[in-house]
């Protein structure tokens, strides 16, 4: 599919219910992809998108046809059911590629995974969650492989999300906790544990997530940030807890350290002058556990 043919039919697809607005209109048809993506393992039926959709069936359906013109969704010609479409995995992938920040932090993953031999991420932050866009496993034999490559969490659930979490401006971390309670609860977490380890991540200069969601399995993690100092991205290390003592956990989070700088050299033109001020020294802290 072109991109004129896509943009003739997303522009259709804005028409399609003629007693509603353009916007109205895409915000049924993202409703209607979301109650599809949910139901990705099984197939989702038009009746389902009827109830849960509270569109009529005539108009649910439109908004189907709508969105596997547009390749996203697609229909199983056996069983009639719905399934989310490939083109969400190009688009899935362009949004993942932010700054082309996957490509530009493959040498630092792939250093940190030579240095530490155990398994390093890279998380970015994508709305309300955080994401995996890129996973190094180190040569160590036992793995701590927690996360695959397009995996997202609540913010604050893992090392590296929880580095996202931590240094955001306290108004916009509180409101992210008000709204991830239940999501963070599966996790065998809550906010008021999320809120005190958000609270020492700040004063350390770095997250740790420590036996909290797998027992066994410790990973410290550091964010990648913007001029002003606003995360975007983190990198962490995670490893079996008996190769994260203080001593070298303190020494892997110096080797993140210097891979955050690198990138966030690279990212500068993007992104503006370093960052300075009040959280850029928050990090370089280093404080021992």
């Amino acid at each position: 599919m072109t991109n004129k043919t896509y943009r003739c039919n997303f522009c259709k697809l804005m028409r399609d219910n003629n007693s509603t607005s353009g916007i109205q209109s895409v915000e049924r048809a993202v409703a209607v992809l979301g109650i599809v993506a949910a139901r990705a393992d099984e197939g989702c039926r038009l009746a389902d998108i009827v109830r849960d959709s509270d569109l009529g069936r005539a108009t649910s359906h439109r908004f189907l046809k709508a969105l596997e013109r547009l390749g996203l969704v697609e229909v199983d010609a056996h069983s009639g059911r719905y399934f989310p479409g490939i083109r969400l995995a190009a688009l899935g992938a362009a949004a993942s590629n932010r700054f082309g920040l996957a490509r530009r932090a493959q040498p630092s993953l792939r250093r940190l995974a030579d240095l530490t031999s155990d398994t390093v991420y890279l998380t970015l932050r994508v709305g309300d969650e955080a994401m995996c866009i890129a996973r190094e496993e180190g040569a160590f034999p036992i793995k701590t492989l927690t996360l695959k490559v397009g995996d997202r969490r609540p913010l604050g659930v893992g090392a590296g999300s929880l580095a996202l979490l931590a240094f955001l401006p306290p108004e916009e971390s509180q409101r992210l906790l008000d709204l991830s309670a239940s999501a963070v609860a599966a996790f065998g977490l809550d906010g008021a544990t999320l809120r005190e380890m958000a609270a020492a991540s700040r004063q350390w200069g770095f997250a740790i997530n420590d036996n909290r969601i797998i027992p066994g399995m410790t990973a410290v993690g550091v964010p990648i940030c913007t001029s002003d100092g606003h995360p975007i991205a983190a990198l962490s290390v995670a490893a079996i807890s008996s190769r994260m003592e203080p001593a070298r956990r303190i020494n892997i989070v110096a080797w993140i350290r210097e891979e955050v700088a690198r990138i966030e050299e690279e990212l500068a033109p993007l992104l503006g002058p370093m960052a300075s001020g009040s959280r850029r020294a928050i990090l370089a802290k280093g404080a021992a556990l």
